[in-house]
């Protein structure tokens, strides 16, 4: 008995507490990014960093396959079963670093999209503070459409996060304003 009346009492206490403005805001992080512009430049950065490494992983595969298409060129008529044994592990050993080389630029990309969303993050921070804090909400959830679930109008301040960066100037850098070379060096000649 004591126990349903203390429930009662924090549940009317919770039921009350909600009558009054709300404390939590909600930011959609990908609204702002669309109509920033900033999800257009992220773009741009990601696609022209894939291409680069795109084109230095084709040059890697081009060497690579030379240097096989060498070895086998090398190699005595008929072939000796140690000559077949060397090819083939210049081979696997080619494929490997190729494998490598293509694990680290898609590391290298999604490091970088990580990175370039914190940037944005960073710098819309401030912004979104103040309209909350002028809103009287003291927590701010990014609405990225898997973490909330339901939000109401009277809590979103997107639009107003917005206006607020409208006049601002948010830049997106990458770590040295170009990329890194992926190029794993190349086998060895193992005859």
């Amino acid at each position: 008995m004591w126990n349903k009346l203390i429930l009662l009492a924090i549940l009317g206490l919770f039921l009350g507490g909600c009558n009054q403005s709300p404390a939590v805001a909600v930011l959609d992080i990908g609204r702002l990014a669309e109509e920033s512009g900033l999800k257009k430049i992220t773009s741009d950065i990601l696609t022209k960093t894939r291409d680069e490494l795109q084109t230095q992983l084709l040059a890697q595969q081009a060497e690579l396959k030379a240097q096989v298409e060498a070895q086998q060129a090398k190699l005595s008529d008929p072939p000796t079963q140690q000559e077949m044994q060397q090819l083939a592990q210049l081979s696997a050993v080619a494929g490997r670093q190729l494998q490598a080389a293509q694990q680290k630029a898609n590391l290298t990309l999604h490091d970088l999209g990580q990175d370039l969303a914190q940037q944005f993050r960073a710098q819309v921070q401030p912004h979104a503070r103040r309209v909350a804090v002028l809103r009287g909400m003291n927590v701010v959830l990014l609405d990225d459409r898997k973490t909330v679930l339901v939000a109401l109008p009277e809590i979103d301040i997107t639009d107003a996060v917005i206006a607020e960066i409208s006049n601002v100037k948010i830049e997106l850098k990458t770590a040295d304003e170009g990329v890194a070379e992926v190029k794993e060096t190349a086998p060895a000649d193992t005859k």
